[in-house]
């Protein structure tokens, strides 16, 4: 995660650990571990940050979902944005 602030392609990201995931993967139920990961970034950056965590990322099909925000304070979402300049 440091490697994706570093980089600039995210703003922030915070660690939720103590996930249980239970999934079917290649025709078997699988139960796992995880930490959580929500990372803040622009539209503008997320393509280019789904291909590095795909790069970085161990799992052969990671959980990459986009959230959009419809909202948010506008102090906040101006420093993702700065933050995310690269």
């Amino acid at each position: 995660m440091r490697k994706l602030v570093d980089e600039q392609r995210v703003a922030c990201g915070n660690l939720v650990p103590g996930v249980e995931s239970i999934y079917r993967w290649q025709g078997k139920v699988e139960t796992s571990s995880e930490v959580l990961v929500i990372f803040k970034t622009t539209a503008a950056r997320y393509p280019e940050l789904e291909t590095r965590i795909r790069e970085l990322h161990s799992y052969e099909v990671p959980e990459i979902i986009a959230l959009p925000a419809g909202a948010g304070l506008p102090a906040y979402l101006q420093w993702v944005g700065e933050s995310c300049r690269g």
